[in-house]
């Protein structure tokens, strides 16, 4: 959890607690807090290293932040979480598109970078998921741009936590990869974002993963970009470019 006895971004926890109050003027308070260096891993805006990454290294290039997996163990990655109201507990028949540039540099005998996008069943759901769908760039080395919209499928079979049994909530795991309209078929309720410990994010761009070895994969992320319908069905945009802090 972000307010774990020991961490710097503990000191952010009394806007936190009052933000899971129902107040949304703390939860500004709180995403603003955590955008102190001073008081948690921010590497920039709202985007963060998870706390429990290992045997991995970020660093910042102009317009691009960077992991790269430097040890041999099965469960080496880096984890950059967007730590953000506006998606964490949105409607998913409100998102329309999610694009992020990248620069795989160095391959390895795992997956490519991907991105993780965490769903519930509905709002009232406490899991710390309900289904996890993981969108993968080609595990090749280039350039490009991973796009996901509501009708693209996932590049794996989605996850569940065990609360509730996948084929019960429209996330067959471990059998059947599904897109995003899939799932909001058969959850017409469903929301972004995970239910519990304490934490806000429903994206999640990784480098390396669990259960493999990920020695020398470097891939750089870029110009991060969300769409999605505001409550009049206009348009709206969130972009994110990384920059030092």
């Amino acid at each position: 959890s972000a307010c774990g006895a020991g961490e710097p971004s503990a000191v952010c926890c009394a806007d936190l607690t009052a933000c899971y109050g129902g107040n949304s003027a703390a939860c500004d308070d709180y995403t603003a807090c955590l955008q102190d260096p001073a008081n948690g891993p921010v590497l920039v805006g709202n985007w963060w290293l998870q706390r429990d990454v290992s045997f991995g290294e970020v660093f910042f290039e102009e317009g691009a932040v960077c992991g790269q997996i430097t040890s041999t163990d099965e469960d080496s990655r880096t984890r950059l979480e967007l730590w953000d109201d506006t998606f964490h507990g949105m409607d998913l028949s409100l998102f329309k598109k999610f694009s992020a540039g990248y620069d795989f540099r160095s391959t390895s005998g795992g997956s490519g970078g991907y991105l993780n996008l965490y769903l519930r069943v509905d709002g009232s759901s406490t899991a710390y998921y309900d289904c996890r769908l993981d969108f993968l760039i080609p595990n090749v080395e280039g350039t490009g741009t991973l796009v996901v919209t509501p009708e693209t499928i996932g590049s794996s079979n989605p996850r569940t936590t065990g609360t509730n049994p996948g084929d019960d909530n429209g996330c067959p795991s471990p059998n059947g990869q599904i897109s995003i309209q899939d799932y909001l078929a058969a959850n017409p309720d469903a929301v972004m974002g995970v239910g519990s410990g304490g934490e806000l994010y429903a994206f999640v761009l990784n480098t390396g993963s669990t259960g493999q070895d990920n020695s020398g994969q470097e891939v750089c992320w870029s110009d991060v970009s969300i769409q999605y319908y505001d409550e009049s069905g206009a348009i709206q945009v969130e972009s994110f470019e990384f920059t030092t802090i």
